[in-house]
């Protein structure tokens, strides 16, 4: 009779070392082609947003809204709730969103967003929130746009970004209307998209961008007037990629 050969313990446990060695190294190879993922899904979904701007724009003579609120304006060109949320950030932080992934929920318009806009894009005539009319972005009939951002990803529904605003002191602080008026632009130094977050800008186009980049782009027509230097970067983002 011929016995029937099995695999010993010791061989099974030098394939379960493998298979968990194999493991070990695909995860983070895995885990970084479904953030490029996600990044990627999000910068699709600005691209629609792009189309929305555009449409309300030609409507209105090429001009922004008259508000800082952006979502009533811009409610009837939009098609599909989805496009409200970033594929990271779906809950808000009553369903257990955690900055910087967390959704923010506007009650009056029954909306849920992780998006917001830059607040120097509208059409005021009057000085309000420091923003002085001509310091704003009224029209997307501009030269410049491809640096002057719109909306992207964002912990609130907006802000109104200065440059001497400081950096988040921790990975997931937004500005939370205290102290008024200061370090807004922490709304937007979001890290979702692994050290970087997505943006929409004026002339329409989209494109990642770092977190330090922030303080190189255009908010507003007067944006660093004094060409003031970055600021000092807390320790959680000193070894992102600089810009300046």
């Amino acid at each position: 009779m011929h016995l029937r050969k099995g695999f010993t313990l010791i061989e099974l446990l030098v394939v379960i070392a493998i298979i968990a060695l194999l493991m070990a190294i695909l995860m983070p190879a895995l885990a970084r082609v479904r953030q490029q993922a996600e990044s990627v899904t999000c910068q699709a979904t600005l691209k629609q947003w792009c189309i929305i701007w555009y449409n309300y724009c030609d409507d209105n003579e090429g001009f922004f809204q008259r508000d800082l609120d952006w979502i009533e304006p811009l409610r009837r060109y939009v098609q599909n709730d989805k496009l409200y949320l970033c594929v990271s950030a779906q809950e808000t932080m009553a369903e257990g969103g955690r900055h910087p992934f967390a959704a923010w929920e506007d009650v009056a318009e029954g909306i849920t967003s992780s998006y917001g806009i830059n607040q120097w894009i509208n059409n005021f005539n009057v000085e309000e929130g420091g923003r002085k009319p001509e310091n704003l972005w009224k029209t997307m009939n501009v030269r410049g746009g491809e640096n002057a951002p719109i909306m992207g990803d964002c912990g609130e529904d907006g802000a109104t970004a200065q440059h001497c605003d400081g950096p988040p002191e921790f990975d997931g602080q937004i500005y939370l209307h205290e102290p008024q008026d200061e370090d807004e632009i922490r709304n937007f130094c979001v890290n979702r998209h692994n050290g970087a977050m997505n943006m929409a800008f004026i002339n329409f186009s989209v494109r990642r961008v770092g977190l330090k980049e922030l303080w190189e782009l255009d908010w507003s027509r007067d944006w660093n007037p004094v060409n003031q230097p970055p600021p000092d970067w807390p320790n959680w983002m000193r070894n992102m990629k600089d810009y300046h």
